[in-house]
């Protein structure tokens, strides 16, 4: 992280008064975010070695991030999107002594643990120090159900994450980044944070838009490109799903400035890509995790192949074992919190291939559904037919206990017809063809992740509770 911060130290030199980052409620410029930060180091000083962040993203949160890290003390996000019960196993799990948030009164029943404010008090602007190394941040896995895992990433594995990243999406001063995946995921940390200011470039949160990868609507996003016109982004495959409907809906197509939007965390249908290249989006499929740093391998502009995640983050060695995705090098996670050590070689539990020098998922090896004819079904093969559609959230290929049929659990945004669903499913060969549909609410309890990805044990209790529609 040494190249991070003196990027900002050389920043609030040389050029104070450039905007580093804006949100909903202001702006930051160098000079200013660097006097920040080192306030708030300076309120460290006599914190416990491990401090939570409370706090839903924007400034505040940049500024706790930088803070915590260069006081090279240990951050564990405490993500707004997860449930009380998960955010008080983090307090517990990672024995968090103190907490940056803007809200006291929600942690006045933990009279043990210390609020810091992240705001800047009154007083003498601080030079930035010079960071020593040693800090930590502990991302947990798992947005929806049952007790999350924490992953430890070091200075290690950030940098070389960095070093890699900065050579694919190649960030200048003159882009603008609008950031809309929440920061307490790791790889809008890297690329709303990190990035931005190696490259010394302006990062714009959104809180609305934001909120519409949980299901609200999404033309504050569209607004929020219109208005911004950021040249880099990040999102989720729903929504960018939804974002091209809207820009449809309405005529448009996206800001001509926009040179890089990166789409991971879930499978991304090829028709939604051409969809979103003729919307004049400019997609980039990825593909990572948290205990690989976020990213294992990413789509380079002018050479981007449809249907795979692109080559190899320089530095990593990926092979395949019975068509495993394993990774080796300097980004593999230094282990789960609580836990051993990562080995040196990281089982990713997703299967794989490669098809000239890029590499095509094939799906979660956990996931894999076996029916009782013997056919191995991978169930993103399904769904992502479905999943182009947007007014499709998301979906889930489950197996019906009783009977053994093949079950679709779809999450709509808006009514689809079953007839509908039919249409985008009848290529399908019939061993793997749904042979009912279940519709919910995006809002199920339980049954969406953040990045808009099933829970796929949600969906096997839906598909053997709930009455079905059988598809035409």
């Amino acid at each position: 992280m040494q190249p991070v911060f003196g990027a900002l130290a050389h920043h609030a030199a040389n050029r104070p008064g450039a905007i580093a980052f804006r949100d909903d409620t202001g702006a930051v410029t160098w000079a200013e975010l660097s006097a920040r930060v080192a306030s708030l180091t300076a309120r460290l000083t006599d914190a416990p070695k491990t401090v939570g962040i409370a706090l839903a993203g924007g400034i505040d949160y940049v500024v706790a991030d930088l803070a915590i890290t260069l006081s090279g003390r240990r951050q564990v996000p405490l993500p707004f999107f997860f449930s009380l019960e998960q955010n008080a196993h983090i307090l517990m799990d990672a024995k968090i002594g103190a907490v940056i948030a803007r809200d006291v009164t929600m942690f006045a029943t933990l009279p043990h643990l210390s609020v810091i404010d992240p705001a800047m008090p009154d007083g003498p602007v601080l030079p930035l120090p010079d960071y020593h190394g040693g800090a930590e941040r502990v991302i947990y896995t798992s947005g929806s159900s049952g007790n999350p895992k924490g992953v430890i990433i070091g200075d290690r594995q950030l940098n070389a994450s960095l070093v890699a990243l900065s050579k694919v999406i190649a960030a200048t001063p003159a882009d603008r980044h609008l950031s809309i995946i929440p920061l307490p995921q790791l790889l809008e940390q890297i690329c709303g944070i990190f990035l931005p200011i190696l490259a010394g470039a302006e990062t714009v949160f959104r809180f609305e838009a934001t909120k519409a990868l949980f299901g609200a609507p999404i033309t504050p996003l569209t607004e929020a490109f219109t208005e911004i016109a950021p040249t880099t982004s990040l999102l989720a495959p729903a929504l960018l799903g939804r974002w091209v409907a809207d820009l449809a809906v309405h005529d448009q197509i996206a800001p001509k400035g926009l040179r890089f939007v990166a789409v991971g965390g879930a499978s991304t249908a090829p028709a939604l890509i051409d969809a979103a290249w003729a919307s004049g989006i400019p997609v980039y499929e990825g593909y990572g995790l948290s205990e690989c740093c976020a990213v294992v391998a990413m789509n380079h502009p002018n050479e981007a192949q449809k249907g795979t995640v692109g080559p190899i983050l320089e530095g990593l060695d990926v092979t395949l074992e019975n068509g495993e995705i394993t990774v080796s090098g300097p980004t593999v996670m230094v282990g789960y919190l609580n836990g051993d050590p990562a080995p040196e070689r990281w089982h990713t539990g997703d299967l794989g291939h490669f098809r000239d020098g890029h590499l095509v998922i094939d799906g979660r090896k956990d996931a894999l559904l076996v029916t009782s004819a013997g056919r191995n079904i991978s169930p993103e093969w399904v769904e992502q037919r479905v999943n182009v559609d947007p007014r499709i959230v998301s979906s889930a290929l489950s197996l019906r206990d009783k009977d053994g049929a093949l079950v679709l659990i779809i999450a709509m945004a808006a009514t689809v017809l079953l007839e509908e669903v039919a249409t985008y499913l009848v290529d399908l060969p019939d061993y793997a063809r749904p042979k009912d549909v279940i519709f919910v609410s995006p809002k199920e309890p339980d049954f969406l992740f953040p990045v808009g990805t099933p829970n796929r044990k949600t969906a096997q209790k839906l598909a053997n509770s709930m009455d079905p529609q059988q598809l035409p």
